[in-house]
């Protein structure tokens, strides 16, 4: 079934839990059956939504006053004050390509590729990451995911959404590990990566409201010029190189400055180390260049 865009004050006439059965999700737990409706839920009222990334805008634009930051050391910072980003040394690594020595660090990885199911689900949610996804786009936007992440979390905090679950980082763990009747219609596809072009389950709408923000409030100007910023680099990138041209010369060319687990070379997750503040050197120079565009 299709579920309907809440405008304004407009009454939520939307059948959830028909919506979540249609979808095959019949066997969990009352508590997590909830927490999935009331995200979907969330997902589908426009103003609650526009009312998290005012905040988003806001709060980036606060984090820029002293100095020049990039979005990843925002969500990096944001991320560790939010129980993301930290992940337990117990998860294996086995079966993947890692790099010499792999510690699971603790900040923010670049995606490339389209993850394998074992490494989005046993990789990325389960040791609680955020994500910047260089592979899906512009249209799609590096950032979505974890700005509805960002959204879901800050809602919760503000009481505006209720959960069971306690933070929304243990959430994302919990549902990577349900497997659903429908392999394509896993609990993060229905609630974070869906193709509906009216809600905010599809994360293309979150980009695209942000990146083509048209009024003058000065915070959310300068994050949609951001976001404006790396879709030219992206698009420039692919028109000589195709469609992974930004992945390549930003990130896999530098992969022995990175630590990373990989799946045959196809797609991976890649961890730069955070900008060095107290380094003046001309390899911390070059390293801040590299930061201040993500």
């Amino acid at each position: 079934m299709t579920l309907d865009l809440i405008c304004n004050e407009q009454i939520d006439t939307n059948d959830y839990d028909l919506w979540l059965k249609e979808y095959g999700c019949t066997e969990l737990n009352e508590n997590l059956k909830q927490d999935v409706l009331a995200i979907c839920k969330f997902f589908c009222n426009e103003q609650l939504v526009l009312h998290g990334l005012k905040k988003l805008a806001e709060q980036y634009f606060a984090f820029n006053k002293t100095e020049k930051k990039s979005l990843r050391q925002f969500f990096d910072n944001w991320g560790s004050q939010n129980y993301f980003n930290n992940p337990t040394p117990l998860n294996s690594t086995e079966e993947f390509k890692t790099s010499t020595n792999f510690q699971y660090p603790k900040h923010t990885p670049i995606l490339y590729g389209e993850l394998t199911a074992n490494l989005f689900n046993n990789v990325l949610l389960k040791n609680g990451y955020l994500s910047a996804d260089v592979g899906a786009g512009p249209k799609h936007g590096k950032w979505a995911h974890t700005i509805q992440l960002f959204l879901i979390e800050e809602a919760r905090k503000e009481g505006v959404l209720k959960l069971h679950t306690p933070t929304t980082c243990q959430f994302i763990q919990l549902i990577s590990q349900i497997k659903g009747q429908y392999e394509s219609f896993s609990l993060w596809n229905l609630l974070f990566d869906s193709f509906d072009d009216h809600i905010f389950t599809n994360p293309n709408n979150i980009t695209t409201i942000l990146a083509h923000y048209h009024g003058t409030a000065e915070a959310e100007i300068f994050l949609a010029s951001k976001l404006n910023a790396y879709e030219k680099k992206f698009d420039q990138a692919a028109s000589t190189l195709g469609y992974e041209g930004f992945a390549q010369t930003k990130y896999l060319s530098r992969l022995s400055e990175a630590s990373y687990v990989s799946y045959k070379d196809k797609c991976g997750l890649l961890w730069f180390a955070p900008k060095n503040k107290s380094s003046n050197s001309a390899a911390s120079q070059k390293v801040d260049l590299f930061v201040l565009d993500m």
